[in-house]
């Protein structure tokens, strides 16, 4: 017995019926597991929505309580700011008028000084400047009396030559 089984119209049949339930059953397991899917996801989702609102909550919370808390030092650490600012003032102001007093007083000692530095200096230039006068003076004095002395024996050769002059012309070239 020869069966074709390709040609058969009723197993064309059966597997037609067969497939069918196939398609329809993957069908059914298929929508059956996608919404159940969805629904657990649907539900996931807004699990996840309330924590995210609660954290968000949460955080928001803590970073008022942390920004309390900054504003709070902040504003104690201002405060130890000012006042070691004002003692460091108070300081500097301090130091600052000594060294001022210190200076005018250094000053004072260097204008005396000064002063008694220019008056020797005023001293010695006055007793040089006399020196120098009666040095001037002794000069002028000794320096005429050189030019009389050199003016007297320019006299004297002069009357010389006079006296050879007159030799001369009474005796003609001997």
């Amino acid at each position: 017995m020869e069966v074709d089984l390709v040609n058969d119209p009723q197993i064309w049949t059966l597997l037609a019926v067969f497939s069918a339930i196939m398609f329809a059953s993957m069908r059914y397991l298929t929508h059956s597991v996608t919404s159940s899917l969805g629904a657990k996801i649907d539900a996931l989702d807004s699990k996840v929505d309330g924590v995210e609102s609660r954290l968000d909550v949460k955080i928001d919370a803590v970073g008022q309580r942390l920004d309390a808390k900054i504003d709070g030092v902040e504003s104690r650490l201002d405060a130890k700011i000012d006042g070691v600012e004002s003692r460091l003032d108070a300081k500097i102001d301090a130091v600052g008028q000594r060294l001022d007093a210190k200076i005018d007083g250094v000053e004072e000692r260097l204008d005396t000084k000064i002063d008694a530095l220019a008056n020797g200096l005023d001293t010695t230039v006055d007793h040089l400047d006399q020196k120098h006068d009666s040095k001037h003076d002794h000069l002028v004095e000794v320096i005429g009396v050189r030019f009389d002395s050199i003016d007297h024996r320019l006299g004297v050769v002069e009357d010389d030559l006079k006296i050879i002059k007159a030799h001369l012309l009474r005796h003609p070239a001997a």
